[in-house]
């Protein structure tokens, strides 16, 4: 009798799987029908959950289930009792897991809308799908590689992925990941001589729809951010190199260090000689 009690009090206490000297335990499971996890009283740490194909099905009492389908990322909050596994209906999840005891820093970042008391759930389009499975990738092969460092190198993977996720989480600004795309090419490619239409295709959007997204989410016209970015670099090269100004204006995208200066010092106020004086 005093045994079954153990057993039963054992089962209703969080287990702790992450620990704060080893932070991340990520894996991959391909599982099949009769694949189910109960936790009673749930774990001490937060339980991420990514699908990459099929179905996965997690319950908590008093709830309607929560389904976990491609491309979907559930968080289960630490001390959430839960019973999770493959959905019946399915009979096959491949997902990509990991227990996290996360940075302060990352409690804003798991603010996510809740499917259950204690189940945040985040869907991602196509290609941020891809990132945040490269990321939690990264953190199974690296957080128990015993490479140096390996436990900081699961937890920035982890980072990473949540970082993405930030992005389409609808308590936040939420952006367009067309959008998106369109920011990281300007960042390689900032001196290309970019337009609205040039922009456009790596959007896949028309010119119309593009420069209308993009006002919206920016509360700027297209070309007016992409010379904000060029300046901002332009000033970054002005404070911490030694490049000459015209050297400054072709790595921003200006082939033209006359007509540089002129745009320079209309956004900032001074000449690009003068701001690197001034620093």
């Amino acid at each position: 009798m005093e045994d079954s009690a153990a057993v039963r009090r054992a089962r209703t206490r969080p287990e702790l799987v992450a620990t704060p000297d080893n932070r991340v335990v990520a894996g991959r499971l391909a599982a099949g029908p009769d694949y189910r996890t109960v936790r009673q009283g749930g774990t001490g740490d937060w339980l991420l959950l990514f699908t990459c194909q099929g179905l996965g099905r997690i319950r908590i009492e008093g709830a309607v289930d929560v389904h976990a389908g491609r491309s979907s990322f559930v968080a289960i909050a630490p001390g959430t009792p839960h019973d999770y596994g493959t959905d019946a209906g399915v009979g096959e999840w491949l997902l990509l897991w990991a227990h996290v005891c996360p940075r302060p820093e990352w409690l804003v970042l798991l603010d996510w809308p809740q499917a259950a008391p204690g189940v945040g759930r985040v869907s991602l389009p196509g290609p941020l799908a891809d990132r945040v499975a490269a990321a939690l990738t990264r953190a199974v092969s690296l957080s128990g590689s015993g490479v140096a460092n390996s436990v900081l190198f699961g937890v920035n993977a982890v980072e990473e992925a949540l970082l993405w996720c930030a992005t389409q989480n609808p308590r936040g600004e939420r952006m367009d990941p067309r959008l998106l795309g369109v920011l990281e090419h300007l960042t390689t490619c900032l001196a290309d001589p970019h337009t609205v239409r040039s922009l456009a295709r790596v959007a896949g959007l028309s010119e119309s729809r593009f420069s209308r997204l993009f006002t919206a989410q920016f509360g700027t016209s297209v070309m007016a951010h992409v010379e904000e970015r060029r300046m901002d670099v332009a000033c970054r090269l002005l404070r911490m190199s030694e490049l000459p100004v015209r050297d400054v204006a072709r790595q921003v995208g200006y082939k033209d260090p006359l007509y540089f200066s002129t745009r320079f010092r209309r956004a900032v106020g001074c000449s690009p000689s003068a701001y690197r004086d001034a620093g």
